[in-house]
């Protein structure tokens, strides 16, 4: 073989291994030392208890028993009014989309809806004389702050300001029903995500949206 023929040989292997370097650190943990492997996030979760949203959109009886009132009646009538059975909710369904833009921080918008009845029952026969129920909205931009950032983990804290509008109906002895709106708070004091592409997500919440644990499921893009 050449003098000449092994000077290109060598200038070719060593040429595919440079492009096979440079490949490599577009990947993986490389990629991730050297910037942001995926630029946004869009997840689903559950979870979480709207206790505000619950007491601020529904009749104020629709957690009562018969044995426990929250309210003092304000006439002899009211002592005979109806009373709400078991109460359901369907706990808070929420949708979130963010962008990042540190390692450290992304900002964001999250909607939540949650919805919430009860049948409502005669005081004399306990037999069903309507229902009382609300529906909650609430749309949050937030910014998350990052304090643990790896391929696979990341814990983070968030927090988040927007508004909750929510419709209530009692249909019963009567019909009444209204619409409102409030400011809305909600703060994330810990989260954990798992995963890369695809991630699950566990959250520990306080605020006027939910209170106590969110999960759910992502992909990052």
């Amino acid at each position: 073989m050449s003098k000449k023929m092994v000077l290109v040989l060598a200038a070719t292997v060593c040429g595919t291994g440079s492009l096979v370097a440079r490949t490599g650190s577009e990947d993986g943990e490389s990629a991730w030392e050297n910037g942001l492997p995926y630029k946004y996030e869009l997840n689903v979760g559950w979870g979480g208890f709207p206790v505000v949203d619950a007491l601020t959109f529904s009749w104020f009886d629709l957690w009562e028993t018969r044995e426990e009132l929250l309210w003092y009646p304000n006439s002899l009538g009211d002592i005979y009014s109806g009373y709400t059975g078991p109460s359901y909710s369907t706990g808070v369904i929420s949708a979130e989309f963010n962008m990042q833009f540190k390692k450290w921080f992304a900002l964001g918008v999250q909607a939540n809806f949650d919805a919430i009845w009860s049948a409502v029952r005669s005081s004399d026969t306990g037999e069903r004389t309507g229902s009382a129920n609300g529906l909650v909205f609430a749309l949050l931009p937030y910014a998350r702050f990052t304090y643990l950032n790896r391929p696979v983990v990341k814990l983070y804290s968030a927090v988040g300001l927007g508004v909750t509008a929510g419709y209530r109906n009692y249909s019963a002895e009567g019909y009444s029903a209204y619409a409102s709106a409030y400011p809305a708070f909600q703060l994330t004091p810990i989260g954990i995500m798992l995963g890369r592409r695809v991630y699950g997500l566990f959250e520990l919440g306080v605020g006027t949206v939910y209170m106590g644990c969110r999960a759910g499921i992502g992909y990052r893009f």
